[in-house]
């Protein structure tokens, strides 16, 4: 989302924040539509890719760790030709994982195969049953989603896949 901000306030010769975006529809909050916000989307994932951070400085080491015990899986959806672009990212951030999923947006992360799933999308949370579990990632966008299991960094994932 930074870079998609600073290539939008470029764009736009606006100077909005990360905390502007207080609802995941950024088309409903910001004067721009839906097709021109995932061209956007694309063109940073197309161009950018490199100078978008991660969620943590040391992801690297988390999700390493993480993987000594657990299996990882990244399900993703986003349009088909940021894919490469995708694969690239994790790859120049040392980002290990057992699995790569892009899937599509009409079908719900819920019926795939997972323990727990991490998200800062709400919806992607709503389906999920037990035993699997949902863990919403903190963000603006999701800040009025009343969900019991949030984490506001990487670091504190063990704290809550434990339980």
């Amino acid at each position: 989302m930074i870079i998609w901000i600073e290539e939008y306030n470029r764009i736009r010769g606006s100077n909005i924040i990360k905390n502007d975006i207080t609802v995941w529809d950024i088309h409903n909050i910001l004067p721009i539509n839906e097709i021109e916000c995932n061209i956007l989307f694309s063109m940073v994932w197309k161009n950018r890719w490199k100078k978008i951070p991660p969620t943590n400085k040391n992801i690297e080491k988390i999700i390493r760790d993480l993987n000594k015990e657990n299996r990882i899986s990244i399900i993703t959806k986003r349009e088909k030709d940021t894919i490469p672009f995708v694969y690239e990212w994790l790859k120049y951030n040392n980002i290990v994982y057992d699995d790569l999923l892009f899937v599509p947006d009409e079908i719900p992360k819920s019926v795939y195969p997972f323990n727990f799933l991490i998200d800062d999308y709400p919806n992607n949370l709503v389906d999920i049953k037990f035993p699997k579990k949902g863990i919403l990632f903190d963000q603006p966008w999701n800040k009025n989603f009343n969900w019991p299991r949030r984490i506001h960094s990487l670091d504190e994932i063990r704290t809550v896949i434990c339980f």
